[in-house]
């Protein structure tokens, strides 16, 4: 290979390159919403709560100050949404929902 074409090549790479960013720059920027844990659909009685509403950090500790009956063995109460929920810890089954009263 001569040394023009060699220049020429090597130019013509540089050029690619240097273009490449600038081309990727003009992408405008996707806008997703992820839907959450807990407003994708309506829990009913009998049906499974999302896994974060099992742990303790999530059960109401004044469920006697809101006006809720004791919880079962195994069960806390939550609040998801506008609505408290006895869940079991051990399956995450809801076994009672009661509307929050504002």
């Amino acid at each position: 290979m001569n040394s023009k074409t060699l220049i020429a090549s090597l130019a013509l790479v540089a050029g690619i390159a240097g273009i490449s960013p600038i081309v990727q720059a003009d992408d405008p920027a996707q806008k997703t919403v992820q839907p959450g844990v807990n407003n994708a659909r309506n829990l009913v009685v009998g049906d499974r709560a999302p896994e974060v509403y099992q742990r303790s950090e999530k059960a109401l500790v004044n469920w006697k100050q809101k006006g809720l009956k004791a919880p079962k063995d195994q069960a806390q109460w939550v609040q998801i949404n506008d609505k408290y929920m006895m869940v079991m810890i051990t399956s995450g089954t809801i076994m009672d929902i009661t509307p929050v009263e504002r």
